[in-house]
């Protein structure tokens, strides 16, 4: 552990308390700290996977859809983070045990492309959009959880360094073929847009009429048939809202 490391978990020692460990395996530990005074809460995440430089661009950014990163500090085996901890219920839950409204399901999608447009102009692709990653507030907002998977684009490059994401969400080019690029997030959007909507994957069955025309263009296997920006996903979604009130 790196000195900044230490002072870290002695100011969490000190003025919180550990309430709950949301994950821990081989790769990585996600556990909830509640302040002592305040009952603030943040997640410590200690992760093998060295996204160091994706966590420093977001540190201490503001969005709506996105949690905050408090801090980062690298340290030799992994790196060491401090994340705001979102209230609410993951979104995986919602779909497996309830139905979702459409109209709810359009609010979800809009959230998440605010998410993502806020990280794709940062050069930032997810790379994991699932609803596994997304949490659902108190206040019915869709919130955007988990880096750990994230890559900046690379002027040049030509495919992906690794192979990350997850299979039934990962779009065809996060397997090797070519750079994940904004459309690569617009693919795991539309995977999820089409589940939530109709509990299926969208190479099984689509929704009927414009919805489903719109899933469909996001979940193009060839990457230069989709949306090429979340914001054009945006203004076909919000002129659907307009004439199905």
């Amino acid at each position: 552990m790196s000195t900044y490391g230490t002072f870290i978990d002695d100011a969490l020692k000190t003025e919180y308390i550990s309430i709950d460990v949301l994950k821990n395996d081989e790769s990585s530990k996600l556990e909830v700290f509640q302040h002592k005074n305040s009952n603030n809460k943040l997640v410590k995440i200690l992760s093998k996977n060295r996204n160091d430089h994706i966590y420093r661009k977001l540190r201490g950014l503001k969005q709506e859809n996105l949690p905050v990163i408090l801090d980062v500090c690298s340290c030799e085996e992994h790196i060491l983070v401090l994340e705001e901890y979102i209230e609410g219920e993951n979104l995986a839950d919602i779909i497996e045990n309830s139905e979702l409204t459409k109209n709810n399901a359009i609010s979800y999608i809009l959230d998440i492309c605010n998410a993502l447009d806020f990280l794709h102009k940062k050069s930032i692709i997810h790379r994991d959009v699932k609803p596994g990653n997304i949490i659902i507030t108190p206040e019915k907002r869709a919130v955007l959880i988990d880096f750990s998977a994230a890559r900046l684009m690379s002027d040049g490059q030509e495919k992906d360094t690794s192979n990350l994401g997850t299979v039934g969400y990962a779009a065809p080019e996060q397997f090797g073929i070519y750079q994940s690029l904004p459309p690569t997030d617009i693919y795991a959007l539309g995977v999820m847009f089409n589940e939530m909507l109709i509990k299926l994957h969208p190479s099984i069955k689509t929704p009927p009429g414009k919805l489903g025309k719109i899933i469909k263009k996001c979940t193009d296997t060839q990457i230069a048939k989709r949306y090429q920006t979340v914001e054009a996903l945006m203004s076909d979604l919000k002129r659907y809202q307009k004439f199905h009130k």
